[in-house]
């Protein structure tokens, strides 16, 4: 393996896990442990990586912020020419016959705005989202059934996730709360986690919606790993770091 792919390989495990030992890398490679401190050492001059004795981990970022969950009424009216930028980029996608997963959030139910008369068959974990798909001229809507949440009009039901793991989506278009390097895509609330993570798991493809302000954020919750998304969609904001920090971890970005 050439160094520059090993060093990849290592970036993605710091950033998966928190940190790293030169041992078990030097095991895991088959090289000698000098040849992982020093895979450590480039890592660190253009990484937020700190090296330590017998390994590194990445550095705790105190420009990081936590977020809360806001009420969905708040959230349409946050960034809203970016949300339109990224919700017509994404409809583009959408192809006649297409069954499509539509999560939790305002960018996520502008999308609707945009498909227009495509034939489409929608599956959401939202009843806002629903209802707005409902007014598509060609559109089919599947729903969970369940207790909505206010906040968010997500639906949480004994049934739910083995209600959407019975379909076979062919794009999911996803919103997040939080995306940081050290943790990856997060989400304030523990009962959705699960949900969101279903609909994930039975799509082909699987597209991040989001703009630039759920980026370097934490939530209380870790929502999915980075190898379940195919590519974010974003604004021209994007920070340039974060675009290498997905890059490295092959996800493409629009």
């Amino acid at each position: 393996m050439l160094s520059v792919d090993r060093r990849k390989e290592i970036l993605n495990e710091l950033f998966g896990r928190g940190s790293v030992t030169v041992g078990d890398l030097a095991r895991k490679y088959g090289v000698r442990d000098e040849t992982i401190r020093r895979d450590l050492k480039e890592l660190a001059r253009n990484w937020d990586i700190e090296i330590v004795y017998g390994g590194a981990h990445i550095r705790d970022s105190n420009g990081t912020q936590a977020v809360k969950e806001l009420a969905i009424s708040t959230k349409r009216s946050e960034n809203y020419d970016a949300k339109q930028v990224i919700a017509r980029k994404a409809a583009e996608l959408v192809e006649d016959g297409d069954m499509i997963g539509l999560n939790s959030g305002s960018t996520v139910e502008y999308i609707i705005d945009y498909i227009g008369d495509k034939s489409v068959h929608i599956i959401t974990l939202n009843v806002n989202v629903a209802a707005k798909a409902l007014l598509l001229p060609k559109a089919t809507v599947y729903i969970p059934g369940g207790r909505a949440r206010n906040s968010s009009g997500m639906v949480i039901g004994p049934g739910s996730v083995d209600f959407i793991k019975s379909f076979a989506i062919d794009k999911c278009f996803f919103g997040i709360s939080a995306l940081c390097k050290k943790r990856g895509i997060m989400h304030p609330v523990m009962e959705e986690v699960e949900l969101n993570a279903a609909m994930l798991s039975v799509s082909d493809k699987n597209y991040v919606v989001t703009d630039s302000s759920k980026i370097n954020k934490t939530a209380f919750f870790s929502m999915t790993p980075l190898d379940a998304v195919d590519s974010f969609i974003v604004d021209g904001d994007f920070p340039p770091d974060y675009r290498e920090y997905l890059a490295q971890s092959g996800i493409n970005i629009m």
